[in-house]
């Protein structure tokens, strides 16, 4: 059978079957600190939130939604919002498809054209599997906190990694929302890219 791939910034409707992709990583994984599933009330406000501004990504296979990406707001003090961090979460039988690689590069691309100038990522150790991806992306190790969350039973580690978007120059503006671009020739030309490093069959 055919596979229809795609790339999209996900919308409200798409909120259920985000958390439904998220739930099992908080329930049975230390990958994400997060410990009690949101309400879906509470997950809608906080992509909209995130909307707002920045890009949220999700990758359809045959129009099922089998992964997704997003950035954020990397720390909240005002000097800080020229950089983002970058998650990521794919339906685990969906590994292996370069699915994670294609909201990525989606990702990177965009916030370019928005004017963010860096990337950042926290990885819990170990997860081969995610550390691949964020080095074989371009991302560098800058350090480690060490037995910095506890989660099912155990202290866990988190690796640190960053990203160059573009160069720094002086000056730079205000970076601009993904609402602002997402109408553009640019945004449609690196979503349709983007689609294509998906790996099918």
């Amino acid at each position: 059978m055919l596979e229809n791939k795609k790339i999209r910034l996900a919308t409200e409707d798409d909120s259920g079957f985000i958390l439904k992709i998220y739930a099992p990583y908080i329930n049975n994984t230390a990958i994400t600190f997060e410990c009690i599933v949101p309400t879906i009330t509470k997950f809608r406000e906080r992509m909209a939130n995130i909307q707002s501004t920045y890009p949220w990504l999700v990758c359809e296979i045959n129009n099922n939604i089998v992964g997704y990406a997003y950035a954020s707001r990397f720390r909240e003090k005002e000097a800080y919002k020229w950089s983002v961090e970058f998650s990521v979460y794919i339906t685990p039988e969906y590994h292996r498809r370069n699915i994670g690689k294609a909201l990525y590069f989606a990702l990177y691309e965009l916030l370019k054209l928005q004017g963010f100038y860096n990337a950042y990522a926290g990885v819990t150790l170990p997860n081969i599997k995610s550390e691949g991806l964020h080095e074989s992306f371009g991302f560098k190790a800058i350090g480690v906190y060490h037995n910095v969350g506890y989660k099912l039973g155990s202290w866990h580690d988190v690796k640190l990694y960053e990203l160059k978007i573009q160069e720094h120059i002086q000056l730079p503006e205000k970076p601009k929302s993904i609402n602002d671009i997402s109408n553009t020739n640019e945004f449609k030309a690196i979503i349709e890219k983007a689609a294509q490093i998906i790996k099918i069959g």
